[in-house]
């Protein structure tokens, strides 16, 4: 079998989709602990409030992986039903720690801080953002060919993953480029908005999602 193929071929099947969440909770945990650190390093809130968030999404796909791990030993239709209430539970969560989100975003807007961080934070940051969002396209192919809404669960977390690495590598690009100026902060304050205004309606989008599947059966 070729390379292509065998990429193809593992891009498509469904139930690596679990595989690959390992990888994705180690690496979104290590970068929590990373921002943890340049919030320290830098005194920045900024970067401390994100790793909060993070350390949120690390726990939200552990439980998934956990989930799916127990339930394979249950019955169907057990297992199925454990499957839909943590979707639903999972979901809820997730909704509420996205609107925390506006939190971080205002008080860059309103108190922005002279730049401070190097080109190393800036590369790791868009290395990871970028990392994520090929997860996500490639999460989203998987979680097609599945029918199970733990899959679908994953799928929602790895997109609101990329969306918010794109608003972490906005920031510190501002703060790489010199700071806040007035152009900047308008720019932030509109490309900020609408990404959170995306993850909240991608979110209320999942929890309408999950309980219709949940009623259906």
């Amino acid at each position: 079998m070729k390379i292509s193929e065998k990429i193809k071929k593992f891009v498509n099947n469904p139930n690596k989709i679990i595989f690959s969440a390992y990888f994705s909770a180690l690496i979104t945990f290590l970068f929590a602990i990373y921002n943890i650190f340049l919030g320290l390093y830098y005194a920045d809130s900024w970067s401390i409030s994100f790793s909060i968030y993070y350390l949120c999404l690390t726990c939200a796909r552990v439980i998934v992986i956990l989930i799916e791990r127990k339930v394979n030993a249950y019955p169907q239709d057990f297992a199925v039903s454990i499957r839909k209430k943590a979707c639903i539970g999972l979901s809820i969560f997730m909704f509420f720690i996205d609107l925390c989100l506006f939190a971080p975003i205002t008080l860059m807007l309103l108190r922005p801080k002279a730049a401070a961080f190097g080109m190393i934070p800036a590369i790791v940051i868009a290395t990871y953002t970028t990392y994520k969002i090929i997860a996500a396209i490639i999460n989203y192919n998987k979680a097609k060919k599945g029918e199970k809404l733990t899959y679908k669960l994953l799928r929602a977390l790895s997109i609101v993953d990329a969306l918010v690495s794109v608003l972490s590598l906005q920031h510190i690009l501002i703060m790489v480029n010199g700071g806040m100026t007035f152009e900047m902060l308008v720019l932030s304050a509109v490309s900020s908005f609408i990404i959170l205004l995306i993850i909240l309606i991608f979110s209320v989008t999942q929890i309408v999602y999950v309980t219709k599947k949940y009623k259906r059966f």
